[in-house]
């Protein structure tokens, strides 16, 4: 058994899906610190049933969901899923891989996968039990968990030992042996206390019995006399109805004598009525021309109080203007004197300015004066420093190329000896060069013209091969889809046996009538003997939900028969239906609706039952939709699709449907039909994995046939011959190069 693969979605810092597969050659995971390797550690142990989330690093569980960024959402749901290679089985599984998943809600719900079907925490606590593996083992280990083991802290290093040999799962199943023994234990004082209790009320039930046959006895002589007291008050109230008749007829006539008066007293109150309107009518004309004259009285009064309010405003602004005129006036005056004192200033600045000019026009003529006299002298002297250096740079220079030339001389005369004796030599070796590079050209050639034919054979083959891994991977995809379906299948399967075998739903006196080998084997319940598509499920089970606890036996004995085990076995009540009764029973004519139609188009049975089911949906129609569809009509019965509202006759039912309807019509026709279909799909699994045997053989002699060692060897010797072909031609270009050197000096 293998870790394989590691899938990881909005645990911590993994916001978006993350897969980590661990292929051969994978020892570890590194990185820089915060990039997050920690939180792979943290997600395997918490996918593996860790539940203190200070092991977690964490102080509550919401905090391991991805909380977002600035940029991005935070996540509603942290997912991790765990995936193992069981090839040798030590999984007790019938998987060749395994995924485990934990999910975690912000709602706080939290659930377990395992290959894709929900679970509980102990089922995988158990898969992994003799593996080693869990939240808690020495498979993965801290770094305080090292120094624990090495300080034996609490004792781990023998916990270490006891998990490595394989005794720490014994001592598991033992503390959950001894806590089971210890709640039978108190279950056994509770069942003796419940024993003394009910002993203690056996007296106490036994008056109530006796009272309770006092109580029959006496209501039965209260039967008697009611009787024969309604017979007398009988009498009696017949005599007094008689009377009331008469006095009803006496009452009668003074009615139409007072109907009369009535009418004539309502016609003076309508002439009344009459007049009064009219006099209302003139009455409102007149108070709409008061309200008319009112309401102009008071338009001329606020004309008046604006016009007021506008003079006094046009008064205080004329004030303002005559005080701002006398400030601005004011102003004017001192505006002027300040420009008279300013213009006496500007007079002597002017005089100061024309003399400070004079005095600089003077300096700058004897200033050019003297400029021009020291250009000339310098000028001079530059002349005369120019002609030396000059002088002095052409007698070094002079000095300088007689020691150059003498110093050339003797190294041209040791050159020409040395170059007459490297050319006879250097020329003999150039032969030699060109032979050699000749051989390893054609070498060369050869060598690539066989590496490319082995290049060709190697890519056809590593196209079959990636073909042959994708048939594998898409068989191998299948065979695990196929398996969850088998196993959603094999869980639905069980599921509803244990339903149909424990009789789940059903009241007491239906368990014990079908423990009865006598009698129960025989006779079907009507929810066994009819079925229907699951779209339809909860509308018929809605509907028959008082009958569905209902036996069918063929005739009254039968019947009876139960009836009285039953009531030996004071086993409460059962009902039946009898068979031979419906033999003369003929359904109603049918009816044709735009959006309904009869439910005993959508109900299976058997032949032998047809005339029970006619008559349990005599008249009963379904509606695709809601109350709003239901067609108008009171003799029929119609069902909503959904199986809220059922509306009869004379009577309307419905409300809420419950998350478990609709699962105990057909239980025992599903399951047969659950059977073929687990059957079937287990023989499709047994061709695949044939399949997929087949395909990995192929895929194992194709990987074994590869060439890629001869590639690489033949590859290796072309790169050492090219190497060995360009150092000869390089040393053929300086050997020819060297030569002409030798030429172009012993010529210089």
């Amino acid at each position: 058994m293998e870790l394989i693969k590691l899938e990881i979605k909005g645990f911590k810092s993994f916001g978006d899906k993350v897969a980590i597969n661990f292929d051969s050659g994978i020892t570890g995971i590194v990185g820089p610190n915060g990039c997050g390797k920690s939180n792979v550690v943290d997600a395997i142990r918490w996918v593996l049933g860790e539940q203190k989330t200070r092991m977690l690093r964490s102080e509550k569980m919401e905090n391991i969901i991805f909380n977002g960024t600035k940029n991005r959402k935070a996540q509603q749901m942290a997912e991790v899923s765990l995936t193992f290679n069981n090839t040798k089985n030590l999984l007790p599984t019938e998987y060749s891989q395994v995924t485990i998943a934990r999910r975690y809600y912000r709602s706080g719900e939290s659930e377990y996968l395992l290959n894709g079907i929900t679970c509980r925490l102990k089922d995988i606590t158990n898969l992994f039990l003799d593996t080693g593996i869990s939240s808690n083992s020495y498979a993965i280990i801290e770094l305080k968990m090292v120094d624990d083991i090495l300080n034996d802290k609490d004792n781990s290093r023998r916990t270490l030992f006891e998990e490595a040999a394989g005794i720490s799962k014994f001592k598991i199943r033992k503390k959950e042996t001894l806590r089971k023994l210890a709640s039978t234990d108190d279950d056994l004082d509770r069942v003796e206390d419940l024993l003394f209790e009910i002993e203690k009320n056996m007296k106490s039930l036994e008056r109530q019995a006796k009272q309770t046959q006092r109580y029959f006895q006496i209501k039965e002589d209260y039967k008697n006399l009611s009787i024969e007291y309604a017979r007398k008050s009988f009498s009696k109230h017949t005599e007094q109805l008689s009377d009331l008749q008469k006095q009803i007829e006496s009452e009668n006539d003074t009615k139409i004598s007072l109907n009369s008066q009535i009418t004539e007293k309502e016609s003076l109150v309508e002439k009344s009525k009459a007049s009064l309107v009219t006099k209302e009518k003139t009455l409102s004309s007149r108070q709409k021309t008061l309200n008319g004259h009112v309401n102009k009285i008071r338009q001329y009064e606020s004309d008046k109080k604006i016009k007021n309010e506008r003079l006094r405003y046009l008064n205080d602004k004329s004030d303002s203007l005559t005080s701002q005129i006398d400030q601005d006036k004011k102003s004017n005056e001192r505006a002027a004197f300040s420009i008279k004192s300013l213009e006496k200033e500007k007079e002597s600045a002017e005089k100061l300015l024309r003399d400070t000019e004079k005095n600089l026009e003077t300096l700058k003529e004897d200033h050019d004066h003297h400029k021009i006299n020291s250009g000339k002298a310098q000028e001079q002297i530059n002349e005369v420093n120019t002609l030396y250096k000059s002088k002095q740079n052409a007698v070094y220079q002079l000095s300088k190329s007689l020691e150059i030339k003498e110093m050339q001389f003797s190294t041209l005369k040791q050159e020409l000896e040395k170059a007459t004796s490297d050319t006879t030599q250097q020329s003999a070796n150039l032969a030699e060069f060109e032979e050699r590079a000749t051989r390893l050209a054609n070498d060369l050639a050869s060598k690539n013209k066989r590496l490319t034919k082995v290049k060709a054979e190697e890519e056809t083959l590593q196209t079959r091969v990636d073909s042959l891994e994708r048939t594998i991977g898409q068989i191998k995809d299948e065979l695990t889809g196929q398996g969850r379906k088998l196993d959603a299948l094999q869980n639905e399967y069980n599921l509803t046996k244990s339903l149909v075998d424990n009789l789940e739903g059903f009241p007491e006196a239906i368990k014990f009538l079908k423990k009865q080998a006598k009698w129960g084997k025989n006779f079907p319940l009507l929810s066994d003997v009819l079925t229907c598509p699951t779209a339809y499920r909860i509308t018929i089970e809605n509907y028959l939900e008082p009958y569905m606890n209902y036996y069918i036996v063929n005739t009254f004995d039968e019947a009876n028969k139960a009836v009285s085990l039953l009531s030996e076995a004071a086993k409460g009540k059962a009902n039946f239906f009898i068979l031979e009764s419906f033999k003369d029973f003929h359904p109603s004519a049918g009816k044709i609706y735009d959006n309904a139609l009869p439910a005993t188009e959508i109900v299976e049975y058997e032949s032998k039952y047809a005339k029970l089911i006619a008559y349990m949906l005599d008249s009963v129609y379904i509606v695709p939709g809601e109350y709003d569809l239901i067609p108008d009509d009171t003799d029929s019965t119609f069902i909503t699709k959904s199986g809220k509202v059922t509306k009869r006759k004379h009577s309307l039912s419905g409300g809420s449907v419950g998350l478990f309807e609709g699962k105990r019509i057909g239980r025992a026709k599903n399951l047969e039909k659950l059977s073929k279909e687990i059957n079937k799909l287990s023989a499709k699994i047994e061709k695949i994995r044939q399949s997929l045997e087949e395909k990995q053989i192929d895929y194992q002699k194709l990987k074994e046939s590869t060439q890629k060692e001869l590639v690489e060897t033949l590859q290796q010797d072309i790169n050492q011959v090219n190497e060995e072909y360009i150092s000869f031609k390089t040393k053929h270009e300086q050997f020819e190069e060297m030569l002409s050197n030798n030429a172009n000096k012993k010529e210089d």
